[in-house]
């Protein structure tokens, strides 16, 4: 009983895999908003994003029993599943409101009819379906297979003779398997179940021998199989159906704006491990992850090229370890310090200052890589002082996060002064807001005012406070092989000439200095001269324009008149023939370039069949993208031979494409030799500078 309990739950959860389709949209049962979210009366709205963003809704529609404890196909709870539509409509700065509905059945008309934004459950894509509604870039592939008793033994669908298939009315298995019976009518006879049928009401009639086979998708197979040992899977009906969110077919702002943020969220999901590490675990791994802010001194992004002192201190140190790094930028100094607390990232390089408070707080600090000197700073001519006194009435800025905070609550002791506190923000943010003259003084770290005053003759320095203090880098207290490592770089390179080429770029060479101000990428920045050209193709292709600006920088550099050795033009350095084939000849103009370059990478994606996870699939594609399909199926094998995951690029089918360049591994391949470290850093440089663009340009609504 418990058991039959446990699968009608989560096969409710799961939806039977489909929604049964009815013809003339028919409303079956009543649709019903949760009581605990329900901001708003129910209320019709059939508009695309412009309107939805007048009421400042978005309806989130999905079964009623999506809510209880079981897998929906990415193998996550639901729970987190509703979280994620939940975050889409906070990127689209509107509020969440769930619509459920009591009947599977009832989503796409509840859609359809205005009740509703977007379908959030895993909703097969269908024919039928498609001409209702608009879908998601898939969030994942299923196969359709053949569910019946052990002992009827059927592996292939030849085995189906004369066997009656039972599935439910309406669902997408009908249509599979009018489509195998299109080509011979005498192979098995079709049964259409009533459409209320759940997984579990089927799964219990064959056990029971009331029906003799059915069709399941793999995945929900997978799960519930194991609850019934006398029922096996056979043979595949349908390969590679997509699943997928819905939206209704007039709602482009919206699908287009649901399409980015999938692609966003996965990678960005996928590239984020928490785990707490010393050195043993991290070159295991063979990734040193980085917590760094976004600011000029530490890590930014020009020209689509990762940059900052601190960037490139931290990576010439992983270079020397032969790691690779990975950047996980964090909006505030708080935001660090939590972050590496919980394992979200190895080490802190963000010029932080090193202090007695800190290491009370459980922080532990590297030798100092940079001296440096506390300054007060004010607009030039406006204060005049060569004493604290001096500061009586005036007005100072702070971020109450820094190490000035402190100092400044010391003054107040003895003078009069008027602290306004900014949390979370930058130095340069502070020094933005004095330059505007929301007070009259603020303090600054030397290196820092460095780069602000190379391009700017608005700010001065007013009084140096204190001489030499320490900047480091930050790690747990336990990481003490990854402490002993980091100063171990520090003692080899400080004031040598890596080290100093390295300050010397970022903090003497104001000319330098200027350069990377200008074309600096910030929130609502261009992220190149392209911009406008991508984002409505992108669309078109449910991508999210920001990588493929990524892809765009890494082929040509935003060159459109490149031109590799091998004879590949434009933005997108896409091969003569094979833009021809993608219907485009003209590929150093760069609408063509680009065209061609999203055609031919969606094409790709289809190359790679099975359950591969969203994020996988383009892992991979940007793969064959650089190397060829053919080699990138090559690796796929010999990752399976290796007993790594087939479906999964980094950390498994990158490791085999590598040992493709060996003739060991090559001389058994398909398509032969390739240079392996070309896709494995091809792919990893596009995800990491792609992560950055998220990061550092923020939301993009």
């Amino acid at each position: 009983m418990l058991r039959c309990i446990w699968i009608v739950v989560c096969c409710a959860l799961l939806a039977c895999g489909e929604a049964p389709e009815t013809a003339d949209g028919r409303v079956a049962s009543k649709v019903a908003a949760d009581e605990s979210s329900q901001e708003t009366p129910p209320y019709i709205e059939a508009g695309d994003l412009d309107a939805l963003r007048e009421r400042g809704v978005l309806r989130l529609i999905a079964p009623r029993f999506d809510g209880a404890d079981a897998l929906p196909r990415e193998g996550i709870s639901v729970q987190a599943y509703q979280r994620l539509a939940e975050t889409f409509a906070e990127e689209l700065g509107l509020n969440a409101q769930w619509i459920f509905v009591d009947d599977f059945d009832d989503l796409i008309p509840a859609l359809q009819q205005g009740r509703g934004d977007l379908v959030v459950t895993n909703l097969a894509v269908t024919d039928t379906r498609s001409q209702q509604v608009a879908f998601s870039r898939a969030i994942n592939q299923v196969d359709e297979i053949v569910v019946a008793p052990t002992a009827a033994g059927i592996e292939t669908l030849d085995d189906l003779a004369g066997v009656s298939v039972s599935v439910p009315q309406g669902t997408s298995y009908v249509s599979s398997l009018q489509k195998l019976l299109q080509n011979n009518p005498e192979q098995f006879e079709l049964s259409l179940l009533p459409s209320s049928s759940s997984d579990a009401d089927v799964l219990d009639a064959l056990e029971s021998g009331e029906v003799a086979a059915s069709v399941l998708d793999s995945d929900i197979a997978r799960q519930l199989l194991s609850q019934y040992p006398g029922l096996s899977a056979g043979p595949i009906v349908k390969r590679h159906r997509s699943i997928a969110w819905a939206v209704r077919s007039d709602s482009v702002q919206l699908l287009q704006g649901l399409n980015q943020f999938l692609v966003s969220h996965h990678l960005s999901q996928s590239a984020r491990v928490v785990e707490k590490r010393d050195w043993s675990a991290i070159k295991r791994s063979g990734r040193l992850r980085v917590l760094t802010l976004n600011n000029p001194a530490s890590y930014f992004m020009w020209r689509g090229d990762l940059m900052g002192f601190d960037y490139d201190l931290i990576r010439q140190f992983a270079h020397q370890q032969d790691l690779e790094l990975a950047v996980v930028m964090k909006p505030s100094i708080e935001a660090l310090f939590d972050a590496l607390r919980q394992g979200e990232g190895d080490v802190i390089a963000a010029s932080i200052s090193a202090s007695d408070k800190r290491r009370s707080q459980g922080l532990k600090f590297s030798k100092a890589y940079l001296k440096v000197d506390e300054i007060l700073v004010a607009r030039t001519g406006a204060l005049q002082v060569s004493s604290l006194e001096q500061l009586e009435g005036k007005r100072l800025g702070v971020n109450p996060e820094t190490v000035f905070y402190d100092r400044m609550q010391q003054w107040q002791q003895s003078i009069n002064l008027d602290v306004l506190e900014y949390p979370g923000l930058a130095t340069e943010q502070l020094l933005d807001k004095l330059r505007d003259g929301e007070f009259d003084a603020t303090l600054a770290d030397s290196h820092l005012l460095a780069i602000e005053t190379a391009h700017d003759s608005d700010l001065a320095e007013v009084l140096t406070l204190e001489k030499g203090g320490d900047i480091a880098w930050v790690v747990r207290p336990e990481q003490k092989q990854l402490l002993d490592r980091l100063n171990g770089f520090i003692s080899k390179e400080y004031r040598g000439l890596f080290y100093n080429v390295t300050y010397n770029k970022y903090f003497k060479n104001k000319r330098n200095i200027r350069k990377h101000s200008e074309r600096r990428v910030e929130p609502g920045q261009a992220l190149s001269p392209f911009d406008n050209i991508v984002k409505p193709l992108a669309k078109d292709y449910g991508m999210d324009w920001r990588l493929v600006i990524s892809q765009m920088y890494q082929e040509s550099r935003f060159d459109p008149a490149a031109e590799s050795f091998a004879g590949a033009l434009g933005l997108m350095q896409v091969l003569p023939r094979t833009g021809k084939e993608m219907g485009y000849t003209r590929l150093s103009q760069p609408e063509q370039g680009i065209k061609a370059g999203l055609a031919y990478m969606n094409w790709l994606k289809d190359r790679f069949p099975g359950e591969m996870e969203f994020q996988e699939r383009i892992y991979f594609t940007l793969a064959a993208y650089n190397a060829g399909a053919g080699h990138v199926r090559d690796a796929r094998r010999l990752a399976k031979q290796l007993g790594l995951d087939p479906n999964r690029w980094f950390e498994h089918t990158e490791k085999a494409m590598l040992l493709l360049s060996q003739r060991k591994y090559h001389k058994n391949a398909r398509f032969g030799y390739v240079r392996g470290s070309e896709p494995v850093r091809y792919v990893r440089e596009i995800r990491d500078r792609y992560l950055s663009y998220i990061a550092v340009a923020g939301v993009d609504r």
